[in-house]
């Protein structure tokens, strides 16, 4: 599965519609994606969103202990 596009709406810090561009540059290249960033900038956050759209109220997140899937 390669993500093309990712889209959050107000999860976690990422307040209101957020549109990541996931499309490689190069189509000859096999997709590679690094998040980098400052510490509380939302990388973990983003890839909580990611496992919750796959698995839902299955999913496994950082937090997800102190919260309920629906306060997600």
């Amino acid at each position: 599965m390669i993500f093309l596009e990712l889209i959050l709406q107000n999860f976690g810090p990422y307040c209101g519609r957020q549109v990541l561009n996931l499309r490689p540059d190069d189509r000859d290249s096999p997709p590679i994606i690094l998040l980098g960033g400052m510490n509380g900038g939302g990388k973990t956050t983003l890839m909580d969103a990611i496992r919750l759209a796959l698995y839902g109220h299955r999913a496994q997140c950082s937090t997800r202990n102190n919260l309920g899937y629906s306060e997600f």
